[in-house]
């Protein structure tokens, strides 16, 4: 049976496993266009019951987004599109439940629906898939004004405008893995007027020497915790051999 002590090193060392986890998340996505980095944090947690049936506070580990602008660049891809701050990109995702992302590296997927890099259908602000055409009516070149309106400059067909949209809390926006977010609050959203740069990306916003030196932290603080829980342990073994003496 453990004590105070032990129960919290125990969660220590589950919250700093946690926080690598995200670190080394954060480092395989360095450069995943439009990528935000997660940020572990340590928040106290009521209500453990103790062996002597008093609360013993301990930390659970949640994450934050990072929500800082990655760096620009241009890509000059007619399907590259770059958003402005705060605003996202509505996508058909499973099940047919709009999802959100701001990675702009689009594409024309066979069937001549817009997608996002990971095949999912980018919806227009009636919230229907935007279809160009069969593989045959597909234009060679588009234009992509600022609203998110899609033409095509040789005959003037218009489609769209895409789903761009802002919301109220965009800390209620949980990510679901594949740069998609969902909305936790089911808010409703702006249409955005303008924002929207053809041709261009927003990076990752991870710093790699950043994470590595955050990632040494961790790994130290795991060490110089498990050595203490290492102590605790020596301790008790003292106790009780001088107990049964």
């Amino acid at each position: 049976m453990g004590n105070y002590g032990e129960t919290a090193l125990v969660r220590g060392l589950s919250f700093l496993a946690e926080k690598q986890a995200s670190i080394a998340n954060n480092l395989a996505n360095v450069d995943t266009a439009s990528f935000k980095r997660r940020i572990g944090v340590a928040a106290p947690q009521q209500g453990f019951d103790s062996l002597l049936d008093r609360e013993l506070d301990a930390v659970s580990y949640t994450e934050r987004t990072d929500r800082q602008a990655g760096v620009v660049r241009e890509t000059g891809n007619l399907m590259d599109v770059l958003l402005a701050q705060g605003q996202w990109l509505r996508v058909e995702g499973a099940g047919g439940k709009p999802m959100y992302t701001r990675n702009g590296e689009l594409r024309i997927g066979n069937n001549g629906f817009v997608q996002t890099r990971d095949g999912f259908n980018v919806l227009d602000a009636n919230g229907q898939a935007i279809s160009l055409g069969n593989a045959e009516d597909v234009p060679s070149e588009i234009r992509i004004s600022p609203n998110g309106t899609i033409s095509n400059p040789v005959n003037g067909q218009i489609w769209g405008p895409l789903a761009v949209v802002s919301f109220p809390d965009q800390e209620a926006l949980a990510p679901v893995g594949k740069g998609l977010y969902r909305d936790t609050k089911n808010q409703p959203t702006t249409q955005a007027a303008d924002g929207v740069q053809q041709g261009y990306l927003e990076g990752s916003n991870v710093d790699s020497l950043q994470e590595l030196v955050a990632m040494i932290t961790v790994e130290r603080s795991f060490a110089a915790t498990q050595k203490a829980l290492t102590g605790i342990g020596r301790i008790q073994d003292n106790l009780i051999t001088n107990i049964l003496r």
